[in-house]
């Protein structure tokens, strides 16, 4: 049974797949490290670490969310609490009525009865913004359906605004604005009106979900079966009073007598701007990630997993989320309890917290309102995300130590075994007795010991050629030379392979092999491979044989090989050739030439003086087109024939491409000596004539630029670009020519190039900014308008004379007159807003005469600056001539002032003709006529001659360029109105005042008139 079972394992032995001891050992640490890491991630699962983390960070931020809901909650119930407000305005209304001082049949219709009560009820209302955290309060006074109003009826009320509620009030109401309200109310109040203050709130009967509308018609239409605070409604959407930029949410309850007649609404504002500081979105996120949404839905519950909400007050810096198609947020829930939404491919985890607004049984009950907080999911699980990758790279970096441990063991113990292996194949190699190594282990060294003692019963005495192969399909000779006994082993055939008969008589010893072999390797050319080995070219008398002579020492033998590699050498020169040759001229190709050239360059003292030289094919096309392409192929084979025949040896010459030849001269001491060999070689193109089948003689003509070297560069991609550049010149102006490379007419050409591009990023950027000028009263000093000046930072591009000459030449006109425009108005509108200039004066925008706006860009200055188009003065340019189609469109454009000025008048298009037809309201004088004015009784006379032609028609005269005081001087003597010059005030980003000087001039020359 025992003998059963040994044999069995024998045969399992057997047949198990053989592998090597390096294998064995990493294959059982690997298992070993492989259950190991499964335990450690199946208890990293179990745990459920990152979960937790998960877990943990959503439920902080719906902490937070929920807080800060409370705090909103309490700041809307505040504000809604308008009760008794509501019943101190029905109880003077009431006395008012029973007085006979007002009439509800004519309250929302004339204004002294409505002023009397609207005066009456200012002191409640102010009362009221003051005692709540309110930016605004309004009262609108209606007694009619509104189904039956008209759209654009001015509707009687007061609306104040307090930007600031949480700073102490002024005592003097400096603090508050009037929106809306009457010119008897505002001087009743004596509180400043706004910028969009208007005496009266106009009806817009398609404004839903407004202040008056939806909460007058709920209560007028149900006669006021409620009470007033039922019918209380928030706006959903935000609003901007007409005129005003500020975005708004209001609470609003209609007035109701107490015999259920409805007279009008009371409510009040928040300001989005005011909510958004109750809203601070970095206590969700301290890198700002996170963002606050009071938000509403009518929705009862999610549509299929789907919650439309629509943003009414926005606090956050994502421009994803804050920018939400349409306002619209669609919630969906992730099936474990939390909500998301997914904006621009990036999904953002909410927390919905309820706002209380309504009563259950409210009529806007089914408005739901709602804080939401939201983040960015990567940025919210960022944390459990990263102790995610540090478990992993944990993992990673243990199994990768783990298995450069395991490999390094591995190899440590394999290491013996694989050296004796590697002795003992060695030795089966040379034929000797293996002399293994010690191993130090006692298994390995006992098994080594026993294979050397049975080698030893093995006798190698030498190594000698045994088989040669006479029917091989390569001619193979060989040698032996030993050098322990002196003999010499030597095929029949050796000798003959490499150009000797074989030698007769007595046998060669070593020495006498050695010297015949090294006069075989002097006579004939011998080269080495990379492998060290010998090539030998032999002379035979059927041709060329290439021999190939390998030798190895083994021991004390020499052991060498000669094989005819012939066929292989001629495959090799024929693919070489083919590689680095046209086919069609015998000439270099661009890749063999490139290389020959990277060769040459690369050995300076090679170089000496040298030319390249690229040349075009000047009729190629035109015989291909009339001749066929066997005739083209034909002049270009004339013309490699030329190029071969008349260049010196060692001349470059290749064909790049159909029709361009390179040829580098090299190795001069002169340019004179290279100039001649190029004059040889083109007129022997000249005087080569081929016979085409119309019988015409065809000469070879060639376009050529040279480059020299070093002269205009030592590179070779250098020399190329110039020489590719000299031959289009001649191309371009004279064929039939060879120039020389003029690196100042390549510079001109660079410049205007770069030029050119810079005027299409110029173009393509809107790539200018604009400084302003002030133009000045020469009356006052008072700034009454600013001229907008291009300027360009691009470094070709400097001047606006540039940029307007580039125009002309591109047609991009239109281009620049919509830049101009655009940009001059928006760079000024800025100002404005920021205060850095005057609000009243007028902006001077210079326009190209013959170029006008489309209808949709004229439109589009419109929407976006109609305050400014309303002041804008369009400055008729004096470089073109004016067309007059173009003038009607610019005078009829949306929104545009009218006002035209014509700019340099005396010089260019500006003259007489052009003031006719143009009939500006002002005339500017070029800085020509201004220049040295005080000293030229003829330049007075010319503007004495304008402003008596201009004032009467009520033009006013613009004087340009003053730059001295005896200049400002002059021509507000001569009755100049308006002032603009370097000596008043220079051009800037953001203009600055009228200097000190020419305020004093002014000031004395006014006071002299006075006088």
């Amino acid at each position: 049974m025992f003998d059963a079972w040994k044999e069995r394992q024998r045969q399992r032995l057997k047949n198990r797949p053989e592998r090597t001891v390096f294998y064995n050992i990493f294959a059982t640490m690997m298992l070993v490290l492989a259950v190991e890491l499964l335990m450690a991630v199946a208890s990293i699962l179990a745990v459920n670490v990152t979960g937790q983390l998960d877990e943990n960070a959503k439920d902080l931020l719906t902490m937070r969310v929920r807080n800060r809901a409370s705090y909103v909650q309490e700041i809307l119930r505040n504000a809604e609490d308008l009760e008794q407000l509501s019943e101190q305005i029905t109880a003077t209304t009431q006395q008012l009525l029973k007085s006979g001082d007002i009439s509800l049949d004519t309250l929302d219709n004339s204004s002294e009865q409505s002023d009397a009560l609207l005066v009456a009820l200012a002191p409640q209302l102010l009362d009221t913004l003051r005692t709540k955290q309110v930016t605004g309060i309004f009262i609108m006074l209606n007694t009619h359906d509104l189904d039956t109003c008209e759209v654009g009826k001015k509707m009687p009320g007061i609306y104040l605004r307090d930007l600031d509620p949480d700073a102490r009030p002024s005592e003097r109401n400096s603090d508050l604005l009037l929106e809306r309200a009457s010119a008897t109310v505002v001087k009743e109040l004596a509180i400043g009106t706004d910028k969009g203050w208007q005496p009266a709130f106009p009806y817009q009967a398609n404004t839903k979900g407004g202040i008056l509308r939806t909460v007058f018609q709920a209560a007028y239409k149900s006669g006021a079966s409620l009470s007033a605070e039922n019918y209380g409604h928030w706006t959903t959407n935000s609003y901007c009073l007409a005129g005003d930029d500020r975005n708004a949410i209001a609470y609003s309850l209609p007035l109701i007598l107490p015999d259920g007649t409805v007279y009008g609404v009371v409510g009040v504002e928040l300001l989005t701007d005011y909510l958004q500081t109750k809203l601070p979105f970095t206590e969700l996120d301290e890198d700002k990630a996170g963002t606050y949404f009071i938000v509403t839905t009518t929705d009862d519950a999610l549509t299929d997993d789907v919650l439309s909400l629509r943003k009414t007050v926005t606090s956050g810096e994502d421009l994803v989320t804050a920018d939400a198609p349409l306002g619209v947020l669609n919630c969906r829930s992730n099936g474990t309890g939390g909500n998301w939404v997914e904006l621009n491919d990036k999904r953002y985890y909410m927390v919905l917290e309820p706002l209380q607004v309504y009563n259950r049984n409210a009529p806007f009950a089914a408005e739901k309102w709602f804080l939401a907080g939201t983040m960015e999911q990567s940025v919210l699980l960022a944390f459990s995300d990263r102790v995610r990758e540090l478990l992993l790279a944990t993992i990673v970096v243990t199994l990768v130590l783990s298995v450069l441990g395991s490999l390094l063991v591995s190899a440590r113990l394999a290491s013996p075994i694989n050296h004796l292996y590697r002795e003992v194949i060695d030795a089966q190699e040379k034929k000797t007795f293996p002399h293994l190594s010690r191993t130090a282990i006692r298994e390995v060294d006992r098994f080594a010991e026993t294979i050397t003692e049975l080698n030893k019963e093995l006798v190698t005495n030498s190594t000698k050629f045994l088989r040669i192969m006479d029917m091989a399909s390569v001619e193979i000779g060989g040698y032996e030379l030993r050098t322990d006994t002196g003999s010499v082993f030597v095929t029949d055939n050796f000798f003959p392979l490499l150009g000797m008969p074989k030698i007769q008589g007595k046998p060669l010893s070593v020495r006498r092999f050695e010297e015949v072999l090294k006069d075989i390797r002097e006579k004939n050319p011998c080269a080495r491979t990379a492998e060290g080995d010998e090539l030998l070219t032999i002379q035979q008398p059927d041709g060329v044989r290439y021999i190939m002579l390998r030798s190895t020492i083994e021991g004390h033998a020499k052991i060498g090989l000669a094989e005819d590699v012939t066929a292989a050498v001629l495959e090799r020169k024929r693919i070489e050739h083919e590689r680095d040759h046209d086919i069609l001229t015998g000439l270099y190709n661009r890749q063999a030439f490139n290389r020959v050239c990277t060769e040459l360059f690369a050995a300076p003292e090679r170089m000496g003086v040298a030319a390249l030289m690229m040349m075009d094919l000047d009729n190629l096309k035109h015989i291909n087109d009339t001749y066929g392409h066997d005739w083209g192929d034909q002049y270009i084979r004339r013309t490699g024939q030329c190029l071969r025949d008349n260049t010196p040896a060692g001349t470059v010459c290749a064909r790049l491409s159909g029709d361009e030849f390179l040829v580098l001269f090299h190795g001069y001491r002169s340019r004179d000596a290279v100039r001649e060999k190029i004059d040889r070689l083109t007129n022997a193109m000249q005087q080569s004539v081929a016979l085409l089948p119309s019988g015409n003689a065809l000469h070879i003509s060639l376009s050529g630029g040279i480059a020299w070297y070093p002269d205009d560069g030592q590179d070779w991609e250098t020399l190329k670009k110039y020489a590719d550049f000299a031959m289009y010149q001649v191309k371009h102006a004279d064929k039939g020519r060879v120039e020389e490379f003029d690196i100042g007419v390549y510079n001109r050409e660079a410049y205007a190039e770069r030029t050119r591009r810079e005027f299409r990023q110029l173009l393509s950027n809107a790539q200018v900014f604009y400084c302003f000028q002030p133009i000045f009263s020469a009356r006052s000093g008072r700034v009454v308008a600013y001229e907008a000046l291009m300027r360009s930072d691009l470094p070709t591009l400097r001047s606006p004379a540039t940029i307007m000459k580039l125009a002309r030449e591109q047609g991009a006109l239109y281009e620049i007159e919509r830049i101009t425009f655009t940009k001059a108005l928006e760079t000024f509108d800025s100002l404005c807003r920021a205060g850095s200039v005057s609000e009243e004066a007028m902006l001077f925008v210079n326009s190209i005469a013959n170029t006008c706006l489309s209808h949709e860009d004229g439109k589009y200055i419109n929407n976006h600056w109609h305050e400014l188009c309303h002041r804008m003065v369009v400055e008729i340019t004096e470089e073109e001539a004016i067309d007059y189609e173009a003038l009607e469109k610019k005078r009829n454009a949306p929104g545009f002032s009218g006002m035209f000025a014509l700019d340099d008048y005396g010089s260019g298009y500006s003259n007489e003709n052009t003031l006719l037809q143009l009939a500006p309201r002002f005339i500017k004088v070029d800085i020509a006529i201004i220049r040295g004015i005080d000293t030229s009784p003829d330049k007075q006379q010319i503007l004495r001659n304008v402003v008596a032609y201009a004032h009467p028609r009520s033009m006013k005269i613009v004087a340009e360029g003053v730059e001295t005081a005896a200049e400002l001087r002059t021509v507000i003597e001569l009755g100049t109105d308006l002032l603009q010059g370097y000596f008043l005030a220079r051009p800037a980003i953001v203009p600055g005042d009228i200097a000190p000087e020419a305020v004093a001039i002014i000031r004395e020359l006014q006071r002299q008139k006075k006088d």
